[in-house]
């Protein structure tokens, strides 16, 4: 009987010890997701005192080097980890991190004038955005801190990518995703990522949508990765021109009267729709459309909860609130409620002349790469 209880005792700590130790992996792995890099680089510390060089160990060390922007020791700590333990995870993360580590092995290193940002980019004409970049950025550190209570820690990395083929060849999107939803910029890995403007025929407003990568980050970090997509959007989409003044915020033209139009043909994109990315919508009027959508969300929230509103729902989530809980509790009413009485202020809106030949049309045109010459021709065509 007593050599039972041994038993049964080793058997129950083995268990314990197996748990204990399965939930400091996913401890490490939440921080890391949530990018609470501090944090995470501590309990990675503690893990490690325990764990030594295991598989998971190397693991974890490996995503951290990733999300910290050193891309070729991370590859090798995955490289070791996958040669003690094989997991398609791990080799799907090392994949993304050996392309990434590819196409900016080349990429210069510049740091922004308050050191906020370290602007990586390709020798050669992407570096006549640098100080357009780094004004912006540096302006909507301190903007943002203001309006969302947070100061992420410095430098911030940024990658800036020549082509297309390139932001895709670095993120789980491809590149007819990119190209069909006008997706052109991500927040993603523990750094913001844009395509340059030359990429694109005509360019494209490149600043803002730098802003709005960041305004991203920020509450990724604020929250630990707690808000769904629409809010996410709707912020940044208001935020975005934050760092022109407190009172820049705007819809542009085109996407008034698309909101405006489909509002009328009862076409709108529900929330759920949006989720998972709205890289994932089927067109870029689509993708347009949703922006506008989100924007006047947070527009209405504002209006009726005041200019603290975005600073009050990010602490109620931080705090552990569900999201659309906290948004409805910032606003002192339900989400239904609000679902409900949004929809009827969007057909308030007020009307706004807009040309019918499309003059204002804001869809982006991709250059085909290989074909410069087919280029010119986009320009005048009518899209």
């Amino acid at each position: 009987m007593k050599r039972i209880l041994e038993i049964l005792l080793v058997v129950a700590l083995t268990i314990i010890g197996s748990t204990a130790h399965a939930q400091s992996v996913r401890d490490v792995e939440m921080l890391l997701d949530s990018w609470q890099m501090p944090e995470a680089r501590v309990s990675l510390e503690r893990f490690e005192k325990s764990r030594g060089d295991s598989p998971d160990t190397l693991y974890l060390r490996g995503k951290l080097e990733f999300l910290e922007g050193r891309y070729a020791q991370s590859v090798q700590l995955l490289d070791q980890a996958l040669n003690q333990q094989s997991r398609p995870d791990w080799r799907e993360l090392r994949d993304l991190v050996d392309a990434t580590r590819t196409v900016t092995a080349n990429h210069e290193k510049h740091l922004s004038p308050k050191g906020y940002f370290a602007i990586y980019v390709e020798p050669g004409k992407d570096r006549v955005l640098l100080p357009w970049a780094f004004e912006a950025l540096d302006t909507a550190y301190e903007a943002l801190a203001d309006e969302l209570g947070h100061r992420p820690p410095t430098p911030i990395r940024v990658e800036i990518y020549s082509k297309t083929s390139v932001l895709a060849t670095v993120s789980v999107l491809t590149e007819e995703e990119i190209r069909t939803s006008g997706t052109i910029a991500l927040c993603k890995y523990n750094r913001l990522m844009v395509t340059s403007p030359k990429a694109l025929v005509r360019g494209y407003g490149w600043v803002d949508t730098l802003v709005h990568e960041y305004v991203h980050y920020v509450i990724n970090q604020r929250t630990s990765n707690q808000v769904p997509i629409w809010m996410h959007e709707g912020l940044a989409k208001f935020l975005e021109r934050r760092w022109r003044g407190p009172d820049a915020h705007r819809l542009p033209p085109h996407s008034e009267h698309l909101l405006q139009t489909r509002t009328a043909a009862g076409t709108l994109i529900t929330f759920a729709q949006m989720h998972p990315s709205m890289a994932k919508l089927p067109s870029q009027e689509d993708a347009s459309v949703a922006f506008a959508e989100v924007y006047s969300a947070m527009e209405y929230l504002r209006e009726h909860a005041g200019t603290e509103a975005f600073r009050r729902l990010l602490d109620e989530i931080a705090n552990g609130e569900e999201a659309t809980t906290a948004f409805a509790k910032v606003l002192g009413t339900t989400f239904p409620k609000f679902e409900r009485d949004w929809r009827i202020a969007l057909k308030s809106r007020p009307k706004i002349d807009y040309p019918d030949d499309g003059a204002y049309n804001e869809k982006l045109v991709f250059r085909d790469e290989g074909k410069p010459n087919e280029d010119i021709n986009k320009i005048a065509q009518p899209q």
